[in-house]
Formats: structure tokens, C-alpha cells, sequence
């Protein structure tokens, strides 16, 4: 069994407080050789906070030690597509498979996860060191390329060949600020904004708040704020052609729509969802696909409101998505929860409700640092390799010494 570790995380469905208690009540069991009761507690606790890196681990060493082998295999192989770094082979809870072919396969996995893949390439380095930036958007009548900056709350406009940036919107009214996208004329800029403590002067009274903006282009006032009641992360948009907005919520697994000028709750994943990332649309707009960071890609029909998990191929897993773009029947997934980080291609059935296989794009690229967001530009997508999310101490504060300038990756397909 792995050290006793436990991460505490507020789960959806159960209470942070009932987590502890039966991972504690899972410990004691092992500690006490009750396999069996090891093995019903590990399945709970994974059943609850899926790809918990404790969680999972513990349940494949559950399932060895209850000679479970195949259930145990598929436990590890999930736990190696999401972390190539988790020490388990020495573990004497595994002895009872680690002489099988497929624990050896599983080894095999884990040594091929540190291949470098690189199709993506650098095109630019911006000038402001400690941006942060989370989302791209690209005016096309305009010609303007512009970021976001969680950091310094503002929007910031940068010359494509040099990188040099130029404040676009700032003002003490605005969060974070993370994806944004703008409508099919390009006569307003919708930007997802949130408070995070990794933002310059946050306080504890703005913990929760969250709000879209509607942005006049020409004249880069903010016309128009959209929130809801609660605690809310407004990380993801989505602007259909006949101006309808779609925004995905970190904090509350809730889908919202801005339509009339007014945002109300569209499709709730509570019970189900985790924390909902990326959100983009298909070309009639007609399903609306999702990432949850944790459980993975779900596809929500239009008029139906029907919502269906999407199965992922063999070898492949939905954990850690954070930007989520679909170009021609495809789904362009930015994987930063997982290690390596990677950006994969998952290719759609014609129905577009099914995921019949999938393309390594990037992988364990030393240049990735969390990227996050992604948009398309005519047939190239574009992204921030480094995001330094990692760079914030416990206390939120940048840490300048770890920040390397923000890159903007572009692939061509």
C-alpha cells in the first residue's frame, strides 16, 4: 500500500469529513490484514472522488491483496496513464501479479508514457513575464491577437511577431480573467472572469464571485456583466453563431446559458460532474461537449438536453482536461491533470456521440507547464505552453523566480 497520504478534497457528493473518515476506517482495515474490508471501503472512497492519486492507488493494491488480478491490472494501468510517476513496483502488496504478462504490460506503459511526442511548435514569446495567461482569441477584422491574464486581471493585446504586449482592458472591476472568445461579427468580446487568490489584490470577501463580460471591441468598454448567486468559477466559454453564450462553472458542476441578454442555469451535472473545464460546440452547434477534470467528456444535445458520458479507446483517459476545442469532427483535448501532460486528438463516430480513436499530439514536452486553454485560427490551433500555476506558494504569491515568459504554441493540422 502506498504511504498513507490523503489529499483533502471537497467531493460533490460526499462531505470532505465523511472522505477522511473512510479512508481513515480503509487504513485501519489494511493496517488489521481485513482485505476484504480494504477492498469495500477503497471501492467507495474511488467511487466517490475517481482518480483520487491515494484513492486510485489503494484500490489496485486492494484488489491484489483479494487476488483480484485483472481488476487490479486495470486499476494500474488507469493509474499510469494518469501519473507515470507513481512507484509501485516494489510494492509488496503487487507480488501476487508481478511475475504475470500483463503486469509486465502495464511497466511497458509506463516507460512509453516518457516518449516525447512534438507536432506543435513555438511561434511567439510574449514580453510581460508574470502575465499568466490562461486564454487566446484572435480578432480577425481587427488583426489583433489578444491574452488573459489571471495575474494582473486585464486583457492584454501582443504583436504576433514580436511579442510585445499592450494592455487592452484593465480596471480594478475585473477578476481573473480567463477564457475568451468573441461573436460571429466581432462587435463584442466575451470574457469569463473569476476570483482566484492568484490574482493581484484578491480578498477573502471575493471568494465565489465570477462573472461574464460583454465587451464593445471598438470601444473596449464592458457594456454588459453577467453572474449568478453563490460560489462560482466561470472558466469556459462558448459563442454559437446566432450569439447565444454557453459558460461551464468549476466551482458548481453547472452548465449556464446567456440568451436575451439574461443568464440562467441550463444543464446541471450535479450527482455526476466534478468540476467542469473546456466547452465547445460542433460545427451545426447542435451538441456541446464538455470536459469534466475529473470523469472525463460528456456530450449534451441541444434540444433534448440528453447528456451522454463519452467512452474513452483503450489507452487513453479523460482525466486532467482543462481546454477542449472540436475542429472538423474531432475533439482537441488539453490534458494538464495528468503527468506528462499532453494534448491528445480524440477523432468522433459520424454520430458524433462516440469516440472511435485517438492521436497523441504532444507529450512530455519539457516546454509544458500547464497550457490550458486552446482556440482555432483558420486550420492551425493556437495555446499558451506555460501557465505557472505551479510558480504560486501556499500563500498564492507569484513566485517571479520560477516564471519563464509566456509561449504560444501553434499546430498546423
Amino acid at each position: 500500500m502506498k504511504q498513507y497520504l490523503f489529499f483533502l478534497l471537497i467531493s460533490t457528493f460526499v462531505s470532505a469529513q465523511s472522505q477522511r473518515e473512510l479512508y481513515n476506517n480503509s487504513v485501519k482495515a489494511y493496517e488489521a490484514k481485513d482485505y476484504a474490508t480494504f477492498l469495500k471501503l477503497t471501492q467507495t472512497l474511488d467511487s466517490i472522488r475517481p482518480f483520487h492519486p491515494t484513492f486510485t492507488y489503494n484500490l489496485a493494491s486492494a484488489y491484489a491483496l483479494n487476488d483480484k488480478a485483472k481488476e487490479s491490472l486495470a486499476v494500474l494501468k488507469k493509474l499510469v496513464l494518469m501519473n507515470n510517476t507513481t512507484e509501485f513496483e516494489k510494492d509488496a502488496d503487487f507480488n501476487s501479479i508481478q511475475n504475470t504478462e500483463g503486469f509486465k504490460a502495464i511497466l511497458a506503459l509506463k516507460a512509453a508514457q516518457q516518449n516525447l511526442v512534438a507536432h506543435s511548435k513555438k511561434t511567439v514569446t510574449l514580453s510581460e513575464t508574470t502575465l499568466h495567461p490562461e486564454g487566446v482569441t484572435y480578432l480577425k477584422k481587427a488583426k489583433i491577437w489578444l491574452a488573459s491574464s489571471i495575474h494582473h486581471r486585464k486583457i492584454v493585446s501582443f504583436d504576433f511577431k514580436t511579442g510585445v504586449c499592450t494592455d487592452w482592458l484593465k480596471t480594478d472591476e475585473m477578476l481573473a480573467v480567463f477564457a475568451l472568445k468573441t461573436d460571429a461579427k466581432e462587435e463584442y468580446l466575451w470574457v469569463a472572469t473569476s476570483a482566484m487568490p492568484e490574482m493581484e489584490n484578491f480578498s477573502p470577501a471575493l471568494d465565489g464571485k465570477a462573472e461574464i463580460l460583454k465587451v464593445n471591441t471598438k470601444t473596449k468598454q464592458i457594456v454588459k456583466r453577467y453572474t449568478m448567486e453563490g460560489h462560482h468559477v466561470f472558466g469556459d466559454i462558448y459563442v454559437t453563431k446566432n450569439n447565444t453564450v454557453y459558460v461551464s462553472d468549476s466551482a458548481k458542476p453547472m452548465l449556464y446559458k446567456i440568451e436575451n441578454d439574461e443568464m440562467k442555469p441550463f444543464v446541471s451535472f450535479e450527482n455526476e460532474g466534478f468540476n467542469l473545464q473546456g466547452i465547445t460546440m460542433n460545427e451545426k452547434e447542435d451538441q456541446l461537449f464538455v470536459a469534466d477534470y475529473l470523469k472525463g467528456i460528456a456530450v449534451v444535445d441541444i434540444k433534448t438536453l440528453s447528456k451522454t458520458w463519452l467512452p474513452l479507446p483503450e489507452g487513453t483517459i479523460g482525466k486532467g482536461i482543462d481546454g477542449l476545442v472540436f475542429y472538423k469532427n474531432k475533439l482537441i483535448a488539453v490534458q494538464n491533470g495528468v503527468t506528462p501532460i499532453r494534448i491528445t486528438q480524440f477523432n468522433l463516430n459520424k454520430g458524433q456521440n462516440a469516440i472511435e480513436s485517438f492521436r497523441i499530439i504532444d507529450n512530455n514536452r519539457p516546454e509544458f507547464d500547464e497550457p490550458a486553454l486552446a482556440t482555432i485560427v483558420g486550420e492551425k490551433l493556437y495555446f499558451f505552453a506555460n501557465s505557472p500555476w505551479k510558480a504560486y506558494d501556499k500563500n498564492a504569491v507569484l513566485d517571479v523566480s520560477k516564471v519563464k515568459n509566456p509561449k504560444l504554441f501553434c499546430l498546423e493540422f
